[in-house]
């Protein structure tokens, strides 16, 4: 709900559990009151009245006024500390008052308020545009405050978007340019927000290629912590998501907890400060290294959204609320008759580049086999695609491997029963491939200097409209001919000579163009489904997930890796988008091995996929594999739409224990894994969450044989009860169900 008090000029944003408010002060600046939860005691009726002038700033001191937490932070009020906004103005469309020098352009931006309005039709930039529904489509309100400088025909719309059953506020904004005259925007945060002092404890995830996810937990200091990605896509280093609460005070399931994402996967930046007067300030948007924005005459650019909340139980609260407003507002709806993501099999780690049509069919026809429900072909199928060397850009069957094409493939894997999948790497182009002979100039780079390869290969210049045409047909040919039914659409490189048609827009042009060709492709097929994918998880985020239905979390599919990655993943992401593999009993990256009950435990933790060799197995062992899949078929409508508890985490307790309980409380699974067992020890159990105290659950193991039978209260007191034979590689899946 939004309210607005005209006698002292205050908005109320009332979430279900939380507030949001500021107000306009005597001068017109939008000036923040407060955000966090409210009493538990309070009413709809109760809000901040802005009567009481918490904090004052004297006007003769001139860095005092630094410190006062506008709502949007313009370079011009603010130049000591990080602005939100900072504009030039040329000297043509300046006025001069007599005696003034013409010292331009004028970096300077005072905003105040002209006006505001409420609407249902509120939407940040970069919204998808495939038509494609959401879980849930209901109305949401959105606070839309006019600013304008008093000098500059420029104006700046602040937007409040409003998920209250979640505690989730989206804030983005708009630029307009209503002169004569280019304006330039070189710094564009979407939103600062302001968080209470003292909230300086920090969790962010961070990494690198195969170690994705890495949670890290710090205290900031007075000055400036920067989380940024400086390519074209959202990258493996850091990811845009972060939590924010004070220092023990916090716990998994108890706490005041900030949290917040971007819905953008392009050269971004999260920018956290700690000014002297101890307030924090977190300031999220475009990445102003190499950034520009040139507004011409007229012009209006509408940035994407911070993501945005606060919740009093904790991190796993924080994230279960992330996870629900991802599943229900931003994923596109579950399509058909098959609500939950299916079983897939991918040929990648068989096959590599040594494709041919007989093995990838003995390979469909195991996997049906066993209860796959979707085969991917992956890297290799298409040109003169041998190694990584040679064919990115030429998106048709090799006529070597698959001289009638690719539809006999396809025919035979949905005569199988299973949908028809495709690795592709839109984005790229080898120089030996015939689409970069043809168009030498179609990639980023600088002329007159060396085109920098990174995996043999160039990325093409998405600034170029005739590039992303080129794109979207050759895609869209490639469905349509081929009855494709699901892309692993990956991307393998960060941005070297980022030299483009766009100049310096490219940072945000080509994630706008990557989001327009998605889009077109949803359109024209509604029933397509799409992965994303950059070499891992380098692309992982709200923007990407408006569009996709997974992701690829990692190339590391070591079960003991995996565990570590998926739990800093579950900090913000929903099991629902992980696709997570069993492969090769010896891990082609880390040649650890394990046991195939520990790597198919890990794996069922997500979207369950096998990536193993198929053909090399005994009739034992797929007979093995089969059961598991049954088992997680029985089981995946509680992990891919359950609420996520982290029980015990690895890197604490150097066991992980992770619960999916369905809403109503009847149906739960509860994932056990040791990595570390000390002989003589007994290992804690860990009482489970979210059942219902009163009912009475049966406990099932993988072959679907009872193993124990307890009340809720039990359960949610004492845990399950242990098994005698404990090792460090020890795992279990069980499956809980209320007996009526």
């Amino acid at each position: 709900m939004i309210h607005f008090n005209p006698e002292t000029s205050t908005f109320n944003l009332h979430l279900k559990h939380s507030y949001y408010a500021f107000q306009i002060d005597s001068a017109g600046r939008v000036v923040h009151l407060g955000w966090g939860p409210r009493p538990e005691t309070a009413t709809e009726t109760e809000r901040i009245r802005g009567s009481i002038r918490y904090q004052t700033y004297p006007p003769h001191l001139s860095f005092i006024t630094q410190h006062r937490p506008d709502e949007i932070l313009a370079f011009g009020d603010v130049t000591t500390y990080q602005e939100t906004l900072k504009v030039a103005f040329p000297t043509a469309g300046s006025p001069l008052a007599r005696g003034e020098s013409p010292h331009l352009p004028v970096r300077d931006l005072r905003l105040r308020y002209d006006q505001h309005e409420i609407v249902v039709s509120g939407s940040p930039g970069l919204s998808p545009a495939h038509g494609l529904p959401t879980g849930r489509m209901s109305e949401r309100e959105t606070l839309r405050v006019h600013l304008i400088d008093p000098v500059q025909p420029f104006k700046v719309i602040l937007n409040y978007r409003l998920t209250p059953e979640h505690d989730i506020l989206e804030r983005w904004i708009e630029l307009k340019n209503e002169g004569d005259h280019t304006v330039t925007v070189d710094t564009c945060y979407f939103a600062s927000i302001h968080v209470p002092p003292g909230t300086i404890q920090l969790t962010t995830l961070s990494g690198s290629w195969a170690a994705e996810f890495t949670p890290t937990r710090q205290d900031l200091n007075q000055g400036i912590f920067i989380l940024e990605s400086r390519s074209v896509q959202t990258g493996h280093q850091a990811n845009p998501f972060f939590m924010l609460n004070t220092p023990d005070r916090a716990t998994e399931e108890g706490g005041t907890v900030y949290f917040g994402q971007l819905a953008y996967s392009g050269s971004w930046r999260i920018t956290f400060e700690q000014i002297t007067t101890r307030q924090i300030r977190v300031h999220a948007g475009y990445n102003p290294f190499d950034f520009k924005i040139n507004l011409a005459p007229g012009d209006t650019h509408i940035t994407p959204a911070l993501i945005c909340g606060v919740c009093q139980d904790g991190w796993g609260g924080a994230s279960r609320r992330m996870h629900d407003f991802l599943l229900e507002r931003v994923l596109p709806a579950p399509r058909g008759s098959q609500p939950w993501r299916p079983v897939l099999y991918n040929s990648w780690e068989d096959t590599y580049f040594d494709l041919d049509y007989d093995h990838q069919v003995t390979l469909a026809r195991r996997a049906a086999a066993i209860g796959v429900e979707l085969f991917c072909l992956d890297d290799g199928w298409f040109g003169d695609r041998r190694s990584d060397r040679a064919g990115l850009g030429d998106w048709y069957a090799s006529p070597a491997i698959f001289p009638k094409g690719l539809r006999p493939l396809v025919d035979e894997v949905h005569q199988l029963g299973m949908k028809f999948g495709l690795w592709v790497e839109p984005e790229m182009v080898n120089r030996d491939s015939n689409l970069y002979r043809m168009h030498p100039d179609w990639v980023l780079h600088f002329p007159g200097r060396e085109r920098s390869e990174a995996r043999n290969q160039l990325i093409l210049d998405l600034g170029r409209t005739e590039v992303v045409e080129y794109l979207q047909a050759t895609l869209d040919s490639l469905v349509t001919e081929n009855a494709i039914d699901f892309f692993k659409w990956d991307m393998n490189r960060n941005v070297s000579e980022p030299g483009s048609v766009a100049g310096q827009a490219i940072w945000y042009r080509h994630c706008e163009s990557v989001y327009r060709i998605m889009d077109y492709l949803r359109r024209r097929h509604p029933n397509l489904d799409i992965q994303s994918c950059s070499g891992g998880g380098g692309r992982v985020d709200a923007g990407i997930l408006a569009r996709t239905d997974q992701v690829w979390v990692s190339d590391n599919t070591d079960a003991l890796d995996r565990i570590q990655i998926q739990e800093g993943f579950s900090l913000c992401y929903p099991a629902r988008v992980m696709e997570a593999w069993v492969t090769h009993n010896q891990n082609r990256i880390t040649n650890r091995v394990w046991p195939l009950a520990l790597r198919f435990d890990v794996a069922m933790r997500g979207i369950l996929g096998i990536g193993t060799n198929l053909a090399g197995l005994s009739d034992v062992e797929l007979a093995e594999c089969a059961a598991y899949i049954a088992y997680y078929k029985r089981i995946r409508h509680i992990i891919q739409s359950g609420h996520l508890y982290r029980l015990q985490n690895l890197q604490t307790f150097g066991e992980s224990v992770i619960e999916y309980v369905m809403p109503d409380g009847r149906e739960a699974v509860c994932s056990v894994i040791l990595r570390d067992f000390r002989p003589g020890s007994i290992r804690p159990l860990s009482p489970l969450r979210g059942l219902n105290s009163s009912g009475e659950y049966q406990v099932f193991d993988r072959d679907f044989s009872e193993f124990a039978r307890l009340s809720g209260f039990e359960l949610m007191t004492l845990g399950i009860p242990s098994e005698p034979d404990q090792y460090p590689g020890y795992s279990r899946t069980w499956y809980l169900t209320q007996i009526d």
